[in-house]
């Protein structure tokens, strides 16, 4: 996802294909370690760190040789307006994963926001390039996909994972985006180029985005590499939150409540 992060809308490119293969072995992984809560691993729970810091290194040369100067020449050429009616347009697009993933983590308030806020922008709002609810004061749109569904029934994460292009992800993750594919109906009915276009596009316009935010992490890390996956992991546990703050015996890895009571201590 796995940057944006994780659930990466990659369809029928050789990226996709490539990452495929290697979420495979994460599926496998998933089985043996769902059993376990994400709590209960390693803090970093990084044993392939060799080959991840290697995938790390060549994602990054892509970026600085190709989607950075790119995001910036965008930005550049283009008018906000234009590029905030991309955006809509790929989170519209997005909007079936959503739902599905709203539907099986049991939220039907949220399912019912994402269904009519898609037919809302889809009639109204030009196939979603004008965010229509948005005007209308509907919530800020939220984002799901089946590795957020398989942490909601308690399936750990496993091992950290680097993916070549995807970026940062873990087994969990890497299994729900495969699953994801078949949520999405343009996997089924668009012509590979316009999925690589899709693919290309949103890429784009996220690194775009998010410029500032990766140029302050390069200038504030001694290690790129570590940095990167902490913010991965506290970003991925705000998302299968939704938002929500960590609970406190997250915090302190230990649960506050079950602390003994010293006057009970001192009774026995």
């Amino acid at each position: 996802m796995v940057i944006r992060l994780t659930p990466c809308r990659v369809v029928g490119s050789p990226a996709a294909r490539g990452a495929v293969r290697l979420t495979w072995v994460g599926l496998v992984l998933v089985v043996l370690l769902s059993g376990g809560p994400a709590r209960a691993q390693d803090q970093e729970n990084d044993p392939l760190e060799p080959l991840n810091r290697a995938f790390f290194e060549f994602n990054r040369v892509l970026d600085g040789l190709l989607l950075e100067p790119l995001a910036r020449i965008y930005r550049g050429i283009t008018p906000q307006f234009f590029r905030d009616a991309v955006d809509n347009f790929l989170d519209n697009l997005n909007t079936p994963v959503v739902l599905a993933n709203d539907i099986l983590q049991g939220e039907p308030y949220r399912a019912e926001k994402t269904l009519g806020r898609f037919m809302m922008n889809t009639i109204m709002g030009l196939g979603g390039l004008i965010d229509v609810g948005g005007m209308l004061g509907m919530p800020p749109r939220h984002s799901e996909d089946f590795g957020q569904t398989l942490a909601v029934y308690g399936v750990g994460e496993g091992p950290y994972l680097v993916l070549p292009i995807l970026g940062p992800s873990n087994p969990r993750d890497a299994f729900g985006f495969l699953v994801d594919f078949a949520f999405d109906p343009l996997t089924f009915v668009a012509p590979q180029d316009i999925r690589l276009a899709r693919f290309g596009t949103d890429a784009l316009v996220f690194r775009e985005q998010n410029i500032e935010s990766f140029d302050e992490v390069k200038r504030s890390s001694i290690d790129l590499y570590a940095a990167t996956r902490t913010l991965a992991r506290q970003l991925r546990a705000s998302e299968i939150r939704n938002g929500a703050p960590s609970p406190l015996d997250d915090i302190y890895d230990e649960d506050l409540y079950d602390l003994d009571d010293p006057e009970d201590s001192d009774a026995q």
